[in-house]
């Protein structure tokens, strides 16, 4: 249990880290590695149940420690926060608890038809926006929100994939707030969901505190590394972590 416990602190350590720089939470990073790391170690396997809910963990704690750096800098819209936010934990509540009863290979196949989504709207050239703030369309941001949560709470991936899709391409959002805000977005929903897993019995406790702690020490580094690289490498980082999440998702389904 303490081999899982260190295994699982390095996998926050580097999830936390690609999670905080680019805005995504590293959920999508840390799902994989929890399910293909312990065998390849010969240690006993978390179950798709498990991951999903060791990975809301980190997500809420890389999205606190992700928050309080881009805050600092600007990057975190309150108007985001409050609309796609109320959103979010709506739908981050009953898509978590719901999954419960959902079979592991349908959260499989539904994490990998969400990630392929995001991987392909990644790909699209990014808007040309002459702004650098948040349009007023407080109906939509609500509405992107709850799907975004049901969609996450279900298969434990975290909002920050599909919120960073849906808030440049979709809704227009500039690329840093984006980032930033969806930070401060998936907190939200990251707390409901981890109550959700939790109360379902989602959540295996020892591996829950090494991920944390990991994923917090990476979280701070990644999010002010982030301030220095530029939007458009952001932009292909992402896509190319979504898509190999995606493609091991499905992986895993036809396995």
């Amino acid at each position: 249990m303490l081999a899982t416990a260190i295994l699982c602190a390095l996998i926050g350590l580097a999830s936390g880290f690609v999670g905080a720089m680019t805005g995504i939470g590293g959920a999508l990073l840390a799902v994989p590695l929890l399910l293909i790391s312990p065998p390849i170690l010969n240690l006993s396997p978390i179950t798709v149940h498990a991951a999903t809910g060791l990975a809301m963990v980190q997500g809420l704690v890389t999205n606190l420690m992700g928050t309080l750096v881009h805050k600092r800098a600007g990057f975190v819209s309150e108007f985001l926060l409050r609309w796609m936010g109320t959103g979010i934990v709506f739908g981050s509540l009953l898509g978590s608890v719901v999954s419960r009863w959902l079979p592991g290979r349908w959260l499989l196949l539904m994490l990998g038809f969400v990630l392929l989504f995001c991987a392909f709207q990644m790909l699209r050239p990014t808007p040309s926006l002459n702004r650098e703030f948040v349009p007023d369309k407080p109906f939509q941001f609500a509405v992107a929100g709850f799907v975004t949560g049901v969609l996450a709470g279900a298969t434990g991936l975290g909002t920050g994939s599909l919120t960073i899709a849906l808030l440049v391409y979709w809704l227009k959002v500039p690329v840093r707030i984006a980032v930033g805000s969806t930070l401060s977005i998936s907190l939200l929903a990251a707390i409901v969901g981890t109550v959700g897993k939790a109360l379902t019995l989602q959540v295996p406790f020892v591996e829950s505190v090494g991920l944390g702690i990991g994923a917090a020490l990476g979280a701070i580094w990644g999010a002010k590394i982030s301030h220095k690289v530029p939007a458009k490498t952001l932009r292909n980082i992402l896509a190319v972590l979504i898509a190999a999440a995606a493609v091991h998702a499905f992986y895993r389904f036809l396995g």
